[in-house]
């Protein structure tokens, strides 16, 4: 699976790199780090993203919550795929509900704002990208920064 997604991975790392620069470019020093390490070297070579981690939620309603793994100023980004209707994604912090239609990809920073997607009719799959903080830390990449509009 994994190899199979490899140009979905780096679209993801491409969308990052232009939308939190400072991140993207963090995301890569952690990957690289890892690749020198022995035990994980394969399977980072595979990897084809700075994201670290990645989950797959398959027809699912997500209640409202805050994710935990990672840095306030990260971005998490979620891509959706399938044949659905009346999908949704809402902030509602911002005061959004987004259309959350297949092929939608979403950078937010997921562990400062609540976020949740109600049920929707038909078959929905969501690949949520995101940077677990204790791999920076265990590769020593160094502090983090928000993005600023300057940056792109």
């Amino acid at each position: 699976w994994v190899e199979a997604s490899k140009n979905t991975f780096a679209l993801m790392s491409s969308i990052l790199s232009i939308v939190n620069p400072a991140q993207y470019r963090q995301g890569l020093r952690c990957m690289r780090r890892l690749g020198r390490k022995e035990a994980v070297k394969d399977s980072v070579g595979m990897w084809g993203s700075v994201f670290n981690a990645v989950t797959v939620l398959a027809n699912r309603e997500s209640l409202f919550h805050r994710d935990g793994s990672g840095r306030f100023e990260w971005f998490d980004m979620l891509a959706t795929y399938g044949r659905y209707t009346d999908g949704q994604l809402s902030l509602p912090a911002a005061g959004l509900d987004l259309h959350y239609r297949p092929g939608t990809v979403v950078p937010f920073c997921g562990n400062v704002l609540r976020h949740g997607v109600p049920h929707c009719n038909g078959e929905r799959i969501c690949l949520a990208y995101y940077m677990r903080h204790k791999l920076h830390v265990q590769t020593k990449t160094g502090p983090t920064d928000w993005a600023y509009s300057s940056d792109t």
